[in-house]
């Protein structure tokens, strides 16, 4: 279908506003001169007839005839579209006069008639307009004798007009199609559809398809025209042939250019990812170095400051790891520090950060982590290296020894981290705990420590110590049946100094002994003195690894039972799970010793210390006292709160009973109640108080 705004298109509606116009003019002209003809044979007919009447009317004038002139004046109304004849005097009074009544204008006058008289009737004839009238002067021998009136009804003349007129509209028209059609097909033929082949032979040169050929057939400009685009055609596509061969070659140089800038590119980056990661990385193990953990520490400490969490370093050192070089040789010893840095990687995080620093001493920093799962990554990690190595002709068993320091508790920068930690390492190391967290009385480089360890001998002597007493309460009564011995240090200059901060200084400098002996006289008197006064509260002490190493102890608590009269359960010891476990063949004898066995035994801190069940059940111990780790978070924390379940449960099975601290607010309590637990002890009762205010405790407790 042709396009309105196409050339053809623009071209017919040109040519059909030519002929419209053409005809219209031409149809105007005809029927200007066919209406002018029809009007002139009117007026000719009209004027005839006016003077036939008049020439015929003389003699009846004359003679005063006016039957005669009547019969005139009818003859001539009688004629074709005549509507009235008449003969009027000078004065215009109907001498004779004869009304054609079939004619419709006749009928109108004739309708409106109220008198007799003619006059008024023939002259609204001759004002109709729709009446040609024509008067015609009656003269005989140069004398006026009247008028004649004759007049013409204008209608059909009209319709001979209107008809003449669509006649001439309707061969107009036709010819005017004729010629239209006839234009436009010639047109077509010897321009537009020429213009179109030309025009879709440009198309198809723009979407480049160079293979159609643009032909017209005939002669003429045209035709030359189309030779011409014809031969532009073909040197284009041998233009663009030659053009894409050309870019196809430069293609394939370029993609082999790029290919070997690339492989070269890759060759360079593979050497120096290699050269870096030789720099940054232990040959043997392929861990981090010592300078890719300094450099992860720091950007590890950077996100800590910014996203305001806490960081552990771990520093780790195999056990008797010199031992297994001597023996077996260094190449034994290279593979064991391989399969130990396989099971490390094994432990941790994937964000966590692994490194060998040299020889049998390993790194790891630990972004977005507390104190409370450093530890437990810790333990995880001795875990990890309880199953023996199988070397190539050996089957070894080695331990560890973890060193841990917090960012911020401890230390800001990745120096004062790094030797916090090792600091700790080397703690662990010596006292065979396996896990250590930095503290800062194991700094035997800070002031603060070095003025302790000379203040605590002052203090042991001037009795600048004291024992305060946290209540222990039974669940099934709500009474206080028992108490907790807490060592507290008030200093006359530096104020209240805490435990943490003196008892690891007098394990480090052999004072321990002597404090643990201060805590057991205290603790026998306080409770000879209650039991004088009607009090029966049986007082837990604290006993460490190295009081249950002193040989001295058995003789020590049997003087004092004698001196106290105490025969048994009046002192309960609570020894910690990690000291047991410490050497547990050790504790088993000394709490089996007759003397020893006056007192009452706890473990303390249960569940922090990995205790083998054996053990646990040849402890000759009547009470065990969960870590507060984790009955702190028990309300929140669904896996504390099952380990909760599951140690009561336990103990209970084993017919001793269990005691709970660290207990801080009634929910907390509500839960362990639910579960069972026997005695209670935190900061939701009391605080460690001294003992001048512990009967006020007591009774707030008891009245709740």
């Amino acid at each position: 279908m042709t396009r309105f705004n196409s050339l053809a298109s623009q071209f017919f509606i040109f040519i059909a506003i030519i002929l419209s116009i053409a005809m219209t003019v031409s149809t105007y002209i005809q029927f200007s001169n066919e209406d002018a003809i029809i009007n002139k044979a009117l007026y000719d007919r009209g004027e005839s007839l006016g003077e036939l009447l008049a020439s015929i009317s003389i003699e009846p004038l004359l003679v005063f005839d006016d039957v005669t002139l009547n019969g005139y004046a009818e003859f001539i109304s009688n004629q074709r579209d005549i509507v009235f004849a008449a003969v009027v005097n000078e004065e215009n009074v109907p001498l004779t006069h004869y009304l054609n009544k079939n004619n419709q204008y006749v009928q109108s006058a004739l309708s409106k008639k109220t008198t007799v008289d003619i006059k008024p009737t023939l002259e609204e004839l001759k004002k109709n307009t729709q009446i040609l009238f024509f008067e015609t002067p009656v003269n005989f021998g140069g004398k006026h004798l009247a008028k004649a009136w004759v007049g013409l009804d204008r209608q059909p003349y009209r319709q001979l007009s209107k008809n003449a007129l669509i006649k001439i509209i309707l061969v107009t028209l036709c010819v005017g199609l004729f010629v239209g059609i006839a234009l436009y097909f010639m047109f077509k033929r010897r321009i537009f559809e020429p213009i179109e082949i030309l025009t879709n032979g440009t198309k198809n040169i723009i979407n480049f398809e160079f293979d159609k050929t643009v032909k017209i057939e005939g002669t003429g400009e045209l035709v030359e025209l189309a030779d011409s685009f014809d031969q532009m055609r073909l040197q284009i596509k041998e233009t663009i042939e030659s053009r894409d061969q050309v870019m196809e070659e430069l293609s394939e140089l370029n993609d082999s250019l790029e290919e070997r800038v690339q492989e070269r590119t890759q060759e360079l980056q593979i050497l120096n990812l290699k050269i870096a990661h030789e720099a940054m990385h232990d040959p043997l193990t392929g861990l981090p170095n010592r300078v890719l953990v300094t450099e992860q520490l720091q950007h590890d400490l950077a996100h800590a400051e910014r996203t305001k969490t806490q960081l552990a370093v771990f520093i780790m050192d195999l056990n008797n790891f010199k031992e297994v070089n001597d023996t077996l040789g260094h190449p034994e010893g290279d593979r064991l520090l391989v399969n130990v840095a396989q099971r490390l990687l094994k432990a941790v995080r994937e964000s966590d950060t692994v490194g060998r620093l040299g020889g049998d001493e390993f790194a790891m920093v630990l972004p977005d982590i507390n104190e409370k799962d450093a530890v437990s990554v810790a333990n995880k990690i001795l875990e990890e290296l309880l199953p023996s190595f199988a070397l190539d002709d050996h089957t070894l068993k080695v331990g560890a020894s973890i060193g841990i320091s917090m960012y911020p508790e401890h230390g800001i920068d990745h120096t004062s981290l790094i030797r916090l930690a090792d600091v700790a390492m080397y703690e662990a190391k010596k006292d065979k705990t396996n896990v250590c967290v930095y503290r800062p009385e194991l700094d035997k480089y800070t002031p603060l420590r070095l003025s302790l360890m000379d203040y605590l001998h002052t203090a042991l002597e001037t009795n600048q110590l004291q024992l305060h007493y946290q209540p222990q309460v039974s669940l099934a009564d709500n009474r206080v049946i028992s108490v907790e011995a807490l060592i507290r240090w008030f200093h006359p200059d530096l104020g209240w100094i805490f435990p943490d901060q003196f008892i690891p200084i007098a394990e480090n400098t052999g004072l321990i002994n002597q404090v643990s002996d201060w805590v057991l006289e205290q603790a026998f008197a306080q409770w000879r003195a209650w039991q004088d006064e009607g009090l029966d509260l049986q007082i837990a002490i604290n006993l460490s690894a190295r009081d249950l190493s002193n040989p001295g102890l058995p003789a020590r608590i049997a003087e004092l039972c004698n001196k106290y009269d105490m025969h048994t359960n009046g002192i309960k010891a609570e020894i910690t799970e990690s000291a047991i476990m410490y050497n547990p063949e050790q504790v088993i004898e000394i709490m089996s010793e007759p003397d020893v066995q006056r007192l009452q035994f706890a473990i303390d801190d249960f569940g922090t210390g990995y205790s083998s069940l054996s053990y646990l059940k040849k402890l000759q111990v009547a009470e065990v006292k969960i870590d507060k780790s984790f009955i702190i978070d028990m309300i929140n924390d669904d896996n504390d709160a099952n380990i909760v379940k599951s140690v009561i449960d336990l103990v209970h099975n084993l017919g001793r009973i269990v005691v709970a601290e660290g207990v801080e607010d009634v929910g907390t309590l509500t839960q362990l109640q639910l579960l069972g637990c026997d005695k209670v002890q935190g900061y939701f009762f009391s605080k460690a108080v001294p003992v001048n205010e512990l009967m006020s405790v007591i009774n707030k407790i008891e009245k709740r």
